[in-house]
Parts: structure tokens; sequence; C-alpha cells
């Protein structure tokens, strides 16, 4: 039986949970087997209110959670703005809904640690979709229209990733066995490291339709989990359920997050 006494729990809405200790100066000493039943259980885990992680100490920890995927800058990607970036994840623009991996090998999990979160109002919040949830609301003859869609996509490797690549829409989660959505929405041609969308075997008024309605999904607040960063939060993702953004920046803000992406 789960046991979580040592720690305060509050549902997210419309998904996750947070977990929060109830003494100070407290070290995140779940197991990894809890940890991993909870982020299963609610898609995503937020640890708020627990000692702050160095870079190293970051990585040590999401080492106990699984084999983490290794870039050329190594297993931590430092999110912020840059002076000079190459990709539009790095600038203060709408960051589109997207999974990680498309590209390249598809991590399980993301682990992100917030070491300074936006000003209050200026936005940076990241997005998560419910795409579990979005299919549970599809009626039976649309699940089967879009289970047999396949997208196409395209991109230049500028940076970390590219190249194209056709996805089905509906796929398998690999540990739940129910359905999920793989899409990606489209990045506009005037932002860094543009991505191209569409639906195989339709025209593009019909593609750019469908991509369209499928995006107003991710967005919708029914299955819409809107996080809004604090100092030292440790969020826990499953890559397969969800999807993720991020708003634009309102304003000139700080904000410092570092990711590490767990393959299993």
């Amino acid at each position: 039986m789960l046991n979580l006494s040592e720690y305060s729990t509050l549902p997210l809405q419309p998904f996750g949970i947070c977990i929060m200790p109830i003494a100070v100066n407290t070290k995140l000493s779940l197991s990894r087997d809890i940890i991993l039943y909870l982020v299963r259980a609610h898609k995503i885990v937020l640890f708020r209110g627990f000692n702050s992680f160095s870079k190293i100490e970051f990585r040590q920890y999401a080492n106990t959670l699984g084999q983490l995927l290794e870039w050329e800058f190594g297993a931590v990607m430092e999110m912020k703005v840059s002076e000079n970036p190459k990709n539009y994840l790095f600038t203060e623009a709408h960051v589109p809904f997207h999974w990680d991996g498309a590209f390249h090998k598809e991590p399980q999990y993301l682990l992100f640690n917030c070491i300074e979160p936006p000003l209050p109002n200026s936005g940076g919040e990241t997005l998560f979709a419910d795409t579990e949830s979005i299919c549970k609301t599809l009626a039976l003859d649309q699940q089967m229209f879009w289970g047999k869609l396949t997208l196409k996509y395209k991109t230049e490797k500028i940076v970390h990733y590219g190249g194209n690549i056709e996805v089905p829409l509906i796929q398998q989660h690999p540990d739940k066995a129910v359905p999920i959505l793989r899409f990606a929405e489209p990045v506009a041609k005037d932002l860094l490291n543009p991505v191209e969308v569409s639906v195989v075997g339709f025209d593009r008024r019909t593609s750019d339709e469908l991509i369209s309605n499928l995006a107003a999904r991710c967005y919708d607040q029914q299955f819409c989990y809107v996080h809004r960063w604090q100092d030292d939060d440790l969020l826990l993702a499953d890559n397969f359920s969800l999807l993720h953004a991020r708003n634009a920046f309102a304003k000139i803000s700080p904000r410092h997050l570092r990711r590490i992406q767990i393959l299993n």
C-alpha cells in the first residue's frame, strides 16, 4: 500500500499531483518504485518545497529513476533565453505543443528542475496536454478516423535534432496499452528552426483544418495543465501520455530550468 504520511499532497487540475514535505529542510527520499507509480497514475508529479539540487545532484537524482538520454551537450539541458539562440526553445516566443524525441529517441519521462522562475505575470508557463484523456473522449467513429491518420514532420537539423518523419497520430502507451496521441503543432517559419507539419494524403486546406482541430483539443482547459514555476520545483512528466508547450513571455523576465530526459 502506498504510504505518503510524511508528505502533504495536493491534486493538480485537471490532472497531476503535488507532493510537499511536512517538515522544513527535507530532502526528497521517495523510492523509485513509488515515484514511477505516481507518475503512471497521475502523469505529472510535482515535488515542491524540498531542498534544492545542484546540477550534479540533479543528474545523480535522475540516475536513480532510470537510464538517461545523453546528447552532445550531456544529459542536462539548460533551458533559458539565449543571446544568440539557434532554436526557438531558447527565445521568449511561444513554444507549440510537441513531444520530446520525435526526431531521435523517445524518452519515457521528462524531469525538470526550476533554478529561477519567471517573474509574476510575465508568462513562461509550461503547458501539458493529457492525450490519454483526449482519446477517451473521442466518439468511436472519430477514434477510427484519427486512427487512420499519419502526420508528416519536417525540420532542418540545426541543433541536436531534425529530419523528416511520418508518425501515426494514435499510438499505444508502452506501459498502459491505452491510446495516446503523437502530435506536434507546426513551428512558424518566422521562428528559429521551423517545423512543417502536414497530414499525409490530404490537401493543404484539409490538412491545416485537421491540425488546427488537434491543437484546439490540446489547449482545451479540461485536458491542459498550466504549470507556473516556483523556486526549486522538481517536476516529473510522462512523455508518452502528455504533450508539452510553453507560453510566450509577456515581458522580459528570467526563466531558468534544467531538463533531463529519462529513457525508461
